[in-house]
């Protein structure tokens, strides 16, 4: 099918369908050399996913000494990304990804993340490579490099799909 660049792909597109509502995902991290995945509650919004938790928690300790983590929703759709720490949602710099927060978490939000705490933060995790099929269709992207391959899946979708890089 070929190859373009990334704004014209329509991956931005499926990303937003896919992923803007609240979506477990699993995050890969590692500590010492040692990979780590746990689920969490995300969104996609902006070009990133997003996540609400607490500071105290493994992965983010992991995160503040290695930004370079995967975010995969369980099947072939992966994404290689770097994760930062923005703070406490009561930030004035977080307070308009707050409201988003609000708008797609909105049935359990006020009731699950309790803002006194200080520990509580926001974590923004940017893709910069990843894979994701639609409709029979895989999209291998590098966006630093502004390319991606699109290519028919033809093969059974557990197949082990390789990086193109």
């Amino acid at each position: 099918m070929g190859k373009t660049e990334y704004l014209k792909s329509g991956i931005k597109e499926i990303l937003e369908e896919r992923y803007f509502k609240d979506t477990i995902l699993l995050i890969a991290t590692a500590a010492n050399n040692v990979p780590s995945v746990r689920s969490v509650d995300s969104f996609y919004y902006d070009g990133s996913f997003w996540i609400v938790t607490d500071r105290r928690c493994n992965y983010v300790k992991e995160i503040q000494e290695n930004k370079n983590v995967m975010i995969s929703d369980g099947g072939h759709n992966r994404f290689w990304c770097n994760a930062e720490i923005t703070g406490h949602p009561l930030d004035n710099t977080n307070q308009s990804i707050r409201v988003i927060y609000q708008e797609v978490f909105k049935s359990w939000y006020k009731e699950v993340n309790n803002e006194e705490l200080k520990s509580v933060c926001y974590i923004q995790v940017k893709p910069y490579k990843g894979y994701i099929h639609k409709d029979k269709i895989g999209y291998k992207f590098n966006i630093s490099d502004d390319i991606v391959y699109i290519g028919k899946v033809t093969h059974h979708i557990d197949v082990k799909l390789e990086p193109f890089w």
